[in-house]
């Protein structure tokens, strides 16, 4: 896996920092981290995006992904009510 690391400055003092992670072959996670706030992913599968929290759970699966059981991933992605296709 592949990641990068941006950080977006939108105003003096109010930025957000962006990691991207190269899944597989056009599947790709965004996370966004912005002091103050719960942080939020995307998910990216070829022109699909699916929004969700970036929270202790999801950051669990995503980290042991090449072992974590598709049950799983799927439970922490229908949690969110924020889907965008």
């Amino acid at each position: 896996m592949n990641t990068q690391m941006q950080i977006f400055e939108i105003e003096p003092g109010y930025s957000y920092v962006v990691e991207r992670t190269q899944l597989f072959d056009g599947v790709y996670l965004e996370v966004f981290k912005q002091p103050g706030y719960e942080d939020d992913a995307i998910l990216y599968i070829g022109d699909n995006e699916i929004l969700f929290k970036w929270d202790e759970e999801a950051r669990s699966i995503f980290s042991e992904l090449d072992t974590a059981e598709v049950v799983e991933l799927l439970a922490i992605l229908a949690k969110s009510p924020k889907l965008l296709a």
